[in-house]
């Protein structure tokens, strides 16, 4: 299953939710079949960007918010390795380049510390 459907499912799930709508109501909204939603909302179908119009139109979200990561659980049992870099690359491209430097610097650094305190207790 692609990741990007994956995290797009669990976004739109979230915010439906959060607006107190179920499936039903979304359906009836967006004159979309319920199967076809939830189906959306597992990350087991493509979606049209007619449908995905259609389904921000109904959750008053903006393209901006549906794609924003920086906000998804990450800490989700859910989540793979390539959700997480896709929710660490959404944040970081907004930033300096000396900052995104920097922190790889840190990361690396860390990254470092954690193997070398592995290979002493090993």
């Amino acid at each position: 299953m692609g990741e990007l459907k994956r995290i797009i499912g669990d976004k739109i799930r979230n915010v439906r939710n959060a607006r107190g709508m179920t499936l039903q109501q979304l359906s009836e909204t967006t004159g979309l079949q319920t199967s076809y939603l939830g189906d959306v909302e597992r990350g087991k179908r493509n979606t049209s960007l007619d449908s995905l119009e259609k389904i921000m139109n109904a959750l008053d979200i903006r393209p901006g918010d549906l794609f924003d990561f920086r906000q998804v659980d990450i800490n989700s049992s859910e989540f793979e390795i390539s959700s997480i870099l896709e929710v660490h690359y959404q944040f970081l491209k907004a930033k300096k380049t000396e900052d995104v430097k920097m922190i790889h610097r840190i990361t690396k650094d860390i990254f470092n510390s954690i193997e070398g305190s592995r290979q002493e207790k090993g």
